[in-house]
């Protein structure tokens, strides 16, 4: 008796406890989301602030102009992403803005653009960690 229960539990923990942990995981258009969405809540309070930061986040690749165009025209999160997207597919921004006005989801950009998601979600993580 003792040992069928022993079993029953060992089998439990085996084989559905990590399903259950796999399947609170988040699918990569999910975390994207996830993270423009929380950019978009903390950072639409203060679009100066975000601004100054955003500008000196990507100074090397993006003219200054072109990053308060971006932040008039868009949520915070939204102008990062297509920042991302633009740095990464070495096209310009207005050709990533187009895709976006378009409708075109995130992830289809990617796949059209030829860029993983995966390293996009990475990139606005680290974007959204840097300013604070």
């Amino acid at each position: 008796m003792f040992v069928k229960r022993v079993l029953t539990l060992f089998l439990v923990f085996t084989f559905l406890l990590p399903m259950t942990a796999f399947s609170g995981r988040q699918s990569e258009p999910e975390q994207l989301d996830t993270v423009i969405k929380k950019l978009n809540e903390r950072q639409s309070k203060n679009l100066k602030n975000f601004e100054k930061k955003t500008k000196a986040y990507f100074f090397e690749s993006q003219k200054p102009e072109v990053i308060e165009g971006l932040i008039k025209e868009f949520q915070p999160g939204d102008a990062v992403a297509i920042i991302v997207f633009s740095n990464l597919s070495k096209k310009p921004v207005k050709e990533i803005v187009s895709m976006k006005k378009s409708g075109m989801q995130w992830q289809d950009m990617a796949a059209k653009l030829n860029i993983k998601l995966k390293i996009v979600v990475k990139e606005v993580k680290d974007f959204r960690l840097g300013i604070g």
